[in-house]
């Protein structure tokens, strides 16, 4: 896989996969290829993880899909959940479970038993599109003409409503955002053919167009966007910025440790066992290298001999921090899963491993201060570990 396309899988990995548990506690497949492909008559018996340009799915997966990529298409059956992210999104097939999807495109034109939870440039749910439960939406342009079997929750800038609505629709439109001369019109349009079956509330500063012979059995309410307090406009995006930098992260995490465990399952168990079985020489060991790299680097720059060594030594310490952390929360989630009774039927799998590793990591090292500690710490360890590794195999 090239260099592009990993760091795109990185950049892209949003939104949805610290809501993978439970996973499916059937097998799992692993596809790390630059395009993946389930034929029709290929019956996947567990859950897909894939990472890759393209991804299509015409077949069956019998547990959960889990991918991220550019072009993703699932035109056949996914008996749990749709956790993707990518540059386009579509699902044409029947999803059992719950859709979970961030990218710059996504279309809803199938079946969904569950809930749609969306985020993109645009969300369209399609004529034929059906969702059994909520649809939850963050986008610039959201068209939705399909049926959702109960509520609609979004939050973006234009919004049409063209099909069916089982209950109540709230939405939250940012049309301040606006050009002046494009501010006079509507954020909202609800068409002649749609039908709400509960109430219309909104927040917005234009008012909604709502055709003649359009449907909406409950109430109408326009609701005033509440920007005036900058410190409460502040705060807020503040604290919403900071969550997003959170999950970004996590997912960042996640992608890249699908395709380290993908490429080295066995060298990871062997790493995360060594580091487990002692931890304080590993610790030692990684201050060493952590702050005497620098130094040995400065003196192989001074001659021009040592100058491309030092330039490549100096290259692999920068790169081998962020490793570092996802190798001590690999080993974290294998303890996890050891020890948690809920989570026994995972023990073994070094990818849920990772996943479960990664989330309570992330999350530790988000906390001020004690957080920061202890990431540092990990990247000491990691970074040990990994020397230690590498002198016992030398």
């Amino acid at each position: 896989m090239s260099k592009t396309r990993i760091s795109f899988l990185i950049g892209l990995a949003a939104l949805a996969m610290v809501l993978v548990i439970p996973l499916s506690a059937k097998a799992i497949m692993f596809k790390a290829d630059d395009s993946t492909y389930i034929a029709k008559d290929q019956v996947v018996s567990g859950s897909l993880f894939a990472a890759g340009s393209s991804i299509t799915v015409d077949g069956k997966v019998q547990g959960d899909l889990i991918c991220a990529g550019q072009s993703i298409t699932v035109n056949g059956t996914v008996d749990g959940d749709v956790i993707c992210a990518g540059q386009s999104i579509t699902i044409n097939g029947n999803v059992g479970g719950t859709v979970r999807a961030a990218g710059n495109s996504i279309v809803i034109a199938g079946k969904v038993s569950r809930n749609v939870m969306a985020a993109g440039a645009s969300v369209s749910l399609a004529p034929n599109a059906q969702i059994g439960w909520d649809l939850q939406f963050a986008s610039a342009m959201t068209e939705i003409r399909g049926k959702v079997n109960r509520d609609v929750d979004g939050a973006g800038a234009n919004t049409i409503i063209a099909g069916n609505v089982g209950r109540n629709v709230y939405l939250m439109l940012d049309d301040n955002r606006q050009n002046e001369k494009d501010n006079q019109g509507p954020t909202l349009t609800v068409t002649k053919e749609a039908a709400i079956n509960g109430s219309l509330t909104y927040h917005a500063k234009n008012d909604a167009k709502i055709e003649d012979g359009s449907s909406i059995k409950g109430s109408v309410e326009k609701k005033a966007l509440n920007f005036d307090k900058k410190k409460t406009e502040d705060k807020g995006g503040m604290a919403i910025a900071w969550l997003w930098y959170i999950v970004l992260s996590i997912f960042a995490a996640v992608a890249f440790g699908l395709v380290v465990v993908s490429l080295m399952p066995k060298t990871i168990e062997g790493l995360s066992d060594l580091m487990l079985a002692k931890p304080w020489p590993a610790i030692g060991w990684g201050f060493a290298v952590l702050f005497l790299t620098p130094f040995a680097v400065i003196i192989l720059m001074i001659t021009m001999i040592g100058l491309p060594i030092g330039l490549t030594l100096l290259a692999l310490w920068i790169l081998l921090m962020y490793p570092a952390k996802i190798l001590v929360a690999i080993m974290l989630g294998r303890k996890i899963t050891d020890k948690c009774r809920l989570l026994k039927r995972y023990k073994g799998s070094l990818i849920a491993s990772m996943i479960f590793g990664i989330i309570v990591a992330w999350l530790i090292f988000s906390i001020p201060v004690i957080g920061w500690f202890l990431s540092f710490v990990a990247i000491l360890w990691g970074m040990g570990g990994v020397w230690r590794y590498a002198r016992l195999k030398a």
